[in-house]
C-alpha cells in the first residue's frame, strides 16, 4: 500500500481549499508563534548574559517584563490555533464525508451485494474520524513544527555556525531514521483498517438481525465468529502498534546523543571562551525546544500512519465506478409513459440466468400484474425497470426511447418502486413523508394522508406532522406501509411499480389499500408484482414467470376465458397464492 506525496497533496487542496480564510489566519497566528518561541530564550540569554556583564536594573527589568508579555501573548495564540484548526479539521473532514456518502449512493446494487453496511460506515466514518486528527491537529502540528525547528538552525547558525552545523546534523539523522522506520507500519495500520471494516461489517449485519438470531437460538453461532474475527483482528493490531513503536524507541536514543551533542559543544566552546554562558544557555534551551517538535512527531507518527493507511482505503472507495453509466442526455418529458422489454436476459452471476428472452410490452396508463412463484424472477425485472441493474442483453424502452439514452436521475424521478421491505427513517412524520422535501405544503401532506386511510392514527398522535418516528415507528407494519405509499401520491410519478407491497398488510387494511390504489393508478402506467391472485384483478395485462422464463402473458380477460391457460387454471382450482 503506497500513497504519493502528489496524491496527498491532491487530496489536501481538494478538502481544504473552502477553508482559504482559515488556514491564511492560521498561518499568520503560526508565524508569530514560532517567532515568540525563538526570541523569548533570547530575552533569557540576554537577561544572563546582562547580569554577567553588569547591565542596568532598569534594562534587565525590561527585559523581564518583555519576556512576561511575550509568554502571555504565546498563550493567546496557542488557543487560537487549536480554534482554527479544530474548525479546519470539521469543515474539511464534514465535506469528505458528505463526498463519499454521494459517490456510494452513486454505485450500482452489485457493490452493496459485495460489501456489508458495516463495512461501509466504518469508511466513511471510521476512516474519516481517522483523517479529521490529521486536518486538526496533525498536519497543522507538523507544519509549525517544521517551521520551528527551521527557525531554531538558523538563528543558531547565526551566533556560531558549529553549532547551528552540529544542530543541521541531528536533525538530519533523526528525520532519516523517522522515514525509513515508518514504510512497514503504513501497511500494517492499512491491514488494520480492512479487518476493522469487516468486523464492523459483522456487527452491523447481525444487530440488524437480532429478533432472526434469537428466534432461530443462533446466538452461540453468532458468537463464536464474533471472536473468530477478534482473533484475527488482535494479530494484526498488536503487529501494526508494535512498528509504530519502533519510533519511540529509537526517538528516546536520538534524544539522549543529542544531549550528550549539546554539553560536550557547548561545554568546549565556552570553556574555550568562544561563547558566553548566556549562548550556553541558549543552546540547552533551543535544543529542550528541538525535542519538543520531534517528541510530538513520534507520537504523532502513529497517527499520521493511521491517516496515510484511511487516505489510501477513501482513495479505493472514491475510485469505484458503477458499471451503470449514466450518458444519457433524453428526458422524460411526456405526460405518460409506456413501457417495454425486448428479449431481455440478466444473470447476477455468469451462467446462473436468472430472466432469459423477457418480452413484452406496457402500454401508458394501463396495469401489468406480474405472478409467479417465489424466485421466478418478478423482483429482478423491477430492478431492471429502474435501473439498478443493466441487462446482460435485449433492450428496455420507454416511449420507444432505450433506457441507455434516458437521463438516470430523470428516468427514477419518473419512476415509483414501492417493495414490501418499508424503510422509515429516525425523523418527523413530515420528513419520512417528503424525503425532506421543504416545497410539499403541510395541508397536501395531511390531505394525502387522510386519502390513503390513515387518519386516525394521524389523529391520535401527539405532534403531527412533527412527531418523531422512533426506530419501529410505533406503527403497524400496514401503517408503515400506507405511509410509504403516502411519498407515492406526493411524487406525482408517471410508472408506479408495487412489488408484494401489500403482502404485510391485513384484510381491512389492504381495502384502504385498494381503494387509494385506484386514484393512484387512474390514468399512469403500472406494475404489480404479487404472489396473490386477487391482488392483480385490477390488471389489464398478466405476466407470469416461471424459473425466468414467461411462462404466460396477454390480457387478463383473454386468458380468462381460455380453459387451457395457467391463469384460469389457477382461479378453477382456487389457488390463492402462486407460490412454490
Amino acid at each position: 500500500m503506497k500513497l504519493s506525496i502528489k496524491k496527498y497533496g491532491t487530496l489536501l487542496a481538494k478538502y481544504m481549499k473552502n477553508s482559504r480564510l482559515h488556514l491564511v489566519l492560521l498561518a499568520l497566528v503560526l508565524a508569530v508563534s514560532i517567532i515568540l518561541q525563538l526570541v523569548n530564550p533570547m530575552i533569557i540569554s540576554f537577561f544572563i548574559d546582562g547580569i554577567e556583564m553588569n547591565k542596568s536594573m532598569e534594562l534587565l527589568i525590561k527585559a523581564a517584563i518583555l519576556f512576561i508579555l511575550a509568554a502571555f501573548t504565546q498563550q493567546l495564540l496557542a488557543i487560537a490555533s487549536t480554534y482554527l484548526s479544530q474548525n479546519i479539521g470539521w469543515r474539511t473532514t464534514n465535506t469528505l464525508r458528505r463526498d463519499l456518502v454521494k459517490h456510494c449512493l452513486g454505485l450500482d446494487m452489485n457493490y452493496f451485494k459485495e460489501h456489508q453496511s458495516g463495512e461501509l460506515v466504518e469508511r466513511i466514518d471510521g476512516d474519516v474520524n481517522a483523517l479529521f486528527n490529521f486536518f486538526s491537529k496533525l498536519f497543522i502540528g507538523f507544519a509549525n513544527n517544521i517551521l520551528l525547528m527551521t527557525g531554531v538552525v538558523v538563528v543558531l547558525s547565526l551566533q556560531n555556525p558549529l553549532i547551528g552545523a552540529a544542530f543541521v546534523l541531528f536533525l538530519v539523522l533523526s528525520f532519516i531514521i523517522l522515514g525509513k522506520t515508518q514504510g512497514d507500519a503504513v501497511d500494517n495500520f492499512g491491514k488494520e483498517r480492512e479487518l476493522s471494516s469487516k468486523l464492523y461489517g459483522f456487527l452491523g449485519e447481525h444487530l440488524d438481525c437480532t429478533e432472526e438470531i434469537k428466534a432461530s437460538g443462533a446466538g452461540s453461532y453468532v458468537s463464536q465468529r464474533f471472536m473468530e474475527l477478534l482473533r484475527k483482528w488482535l494479530p494484526i493490531q498488536l503487529k501494526a502498534y508494535l512498528s509504530g513503536y519502533k519510533i519511540w524507541i529509537i526517538m528516546s536514543g536520538l534524544f539522549g546523543l543529542g544531549d550528550i551533542m549539546i554539553f560536550a559543544v557547548g561545554g568546549y566552546l565556552w570553556y574555550k571562551g568562544h561563547i558566553s554562558l548566556g549562548l550556553v544557555y541558549l543552546m540547552l534551551n533551543y535544543f529542550q525546544l528541538l525535542e519538543s517538535p520531534l517528541d510530538q512527531l513520534k507520537e504523532q507518527m502513529l497517527d499520521i500512519q493511521k491517516a496515510t493507511a484511511s487516505i489510501i482505503r477513501i482513495e479505493e472507495l472514491l475510485n469505484q465506478s458503477s458499471s451503470i453509466s449514466d450518458k444519457g442526455t433524453i428526458k422524460l418529458s411526456e405526460k405518460n409513459i409506456s413501457l417495454s422489454f425486448d428479449q431481455v436476459c440478466f444473470s447476477y452471476e455468469k451462467e446462473v440466468p436468472v430472466l432469459k428472452d423477457i418480452s413484452f410490452e406496457l402500454p401508458a396508463g394501463k396495469v401489468l400484474g406480474i405472478l409467479g412463484h417465489t424466485g421466478c424472477g418478478k423482483t429482478t425485472l423491477a430492478r431492471l425497470v429502474v435501473r439498478f441493474y443493466e441487462p446482460d442483453s435485449g433492450n428496455i424502452c420507454f416511449n420507444g426511447k432505450k433506457q441507455e439514452d434516458i437521463l438516470l436521475k430523470d428516468l427514477r424521478s419518473s419512476i415509483a418502486y414501492v417493495t414490501q421491505e418499508v424503510q422509515l427513517f429516525y425523523a418527523s412524520v413530515r420528513d419520512n413523508i417528503t424525503f425532506f422535501n421543504k416545497d410539499i405544503s403541510d395541508d397536501e401532506i395531511i390531505a394525502t394522508i387522510y386519502k390513503m386511510g390513515l387518519k386516525d392514527w394521524f389523529e391520535n398522535i401527539k405532534e403531527g406532522l412533527d412527531t418523531i418516528l422512533e426506530p419501529g415507528g410505533g406503527m403497524s407494519s400496514g401503517e408503515a406501509q400506507l405511509l410509504t405509499l403516502v411519498r407515492v401520491f406526493l411524487r406525482d410519478p408517471k410508472l408506479i411499480i408495487l412489488d408484494e407491497a401489500s403482502a404485510r398488510l391485513d384484510p381491512v387494511t389492504e381495502r384502504f389499500l385498494e381503494q387509494a390504489l385506484s386514484t393512484l393508478i387512474e390514468g399512469r402506467a403500472c406494475i404489480i408484482i404479487a404472489h396473490r391472485l386477487s391482488t392483480v384483478q385490477r390488471a389489464d395485462n398478466i405476466l407470469i414467470l416461471d424459473k425466468g422464463e414467461i411462462l404466460e402473458y396477454g390480457l387478463r380477460e383473454e386468458l380468462i376465458s381460455k380453459k387451457d391457460s395457467r391463469l384460469n387454471e389457477l382461479l378453477n382450482y382456487g389457488i390463492e397464492e402462486v407460490l412454490a
